[in-house]
């Protein structure tokens, strides 16, 4: 017998899924939540906060990628990048990667997180917080985005899923996807949980987004140490992602990125879009919103 501790997920009330712990890394308690850095046996090492994966050094390119690239590339040569939350810093080195980006600034609202990472997740920032582009501010992404007299070509928003009750909740709402649509001229991509655990919540973001902006794309991918599939929704209301070919998608990756990309290309570009018919018969279907008063949550 492997003399091994456990980690086990519960993705939704009836199934979890239980992953082999080798070796405790680092443990912080923060006001917001509880991260943990372990060695998982399949995974290798992995972020987990509040008992949830967020990536692992295995796969977390594949989330990234799909996070980052499409609206990017879909968009002018964007200069100037918000992004909100990203506290590993992995979404940060993709934003950077794209030749045009002359200022990325991450707003996170755990300093804590933020040192955790710096310290222990190298492989995952690769030292893009020290990047001179690159602007820190520790924060709650509501009350910046509140608050903020700046205008972006493109805002990357990867928070943790809208838990009830967390600060991240109301960040996935109809008011709140008003206020970014104010302060960018390109458009916005969103992490928009599990289409394979919650299925509900990804059609709800996917609706709600659909109320503030005229262009908008659901893309999923499948993210091995999540054990399924991973929902995005990207929106501007004058390009969307889905317009680009695979050729096109190519020739600007050529073009326009510094560095490799190990997942993200033109044909996985068509794939992520080719989203299965059982799951776009929910989202094109779905008439409700998330809105401050009925926030969307993921189930408990």
């Amino acid at each position: 017998m492997y003399e091994w501790h456990w980690h086990i997920e519960w993705q939704t009330p009836y199934e979890f899924h239980g992953h082999a712990i080798t070796k405790v890394i680092a443990e912080e308690k923060t006001p917001y939540q509880r991260a943990l850095l372990v060695e998982l046996a399949r995974f290798g090492k992995a972020l987990i906060l509040d008992g949830k994966i967020q990536s692992s050094l295995a796969d977390e390119f594949i989330y990234h990628e799909a996070l980052v690239h499409p609206l990017l590339l879909s968009l002018n040569n964007p200069e100037k990048v918000l992004i909100l939350g990203g506290g590993e810093g992995a979404t940060l080195r993709e934003v950077l990667k794209h030749k045009s980006v002359k200022s990325a600034t991450m707003v996170d609202i755990d300093p804590v997180v933020i040192d955790f990472a710096k310290k222990y997740l190298p492989e995952w920032h690769q030292g893009s917080f020290d990047n001179p582009r690159s602007k820190l501010i520790i924060k709650d992404g509501y009350k910046f985005i509140k608050e903020t007299k700046e205008v972006y070509d493109a805002i990357v928003i990867d928070l943790t899923d809208p838990i009830k009750d967390s600060p991240s909740q109301l960040l996935y709402t109809k008011e709140f996807y008003e206020d970014l649509k104010k302060i960018t001229k390109g458009g916005i991509v969103t992490q928009a949980t599990s289409p394979s655990f919650s299925l509900e919540t990804f059609s709800i973001i996917y609706n709600t987004i659909r109320q503030v902006f005229k262009k908008v794309s659901a893309g999923i991918v499948y993210v091995p140490a999540f054990d399924g599939l991973w929902g995005f929704v990207y929106a501007s209301d004058n390009v969307a992602p889905t317009e680009l070919t695979k050729d096109e998608v190519n020739k600007r990756i050529k073009e326009r990125i510094q560095g490799e990309l190990k997942f993200y290309d033109g044909e996985t570009h068509y794939t992520m879009f080719s989203i299965p018919k059982h799951i776009r018969e929910v989202i094109e279907k779905e008439k409700r919103i998330s809105t401050k008063e009925n926030p969307v949550a993921v189930p408990a």
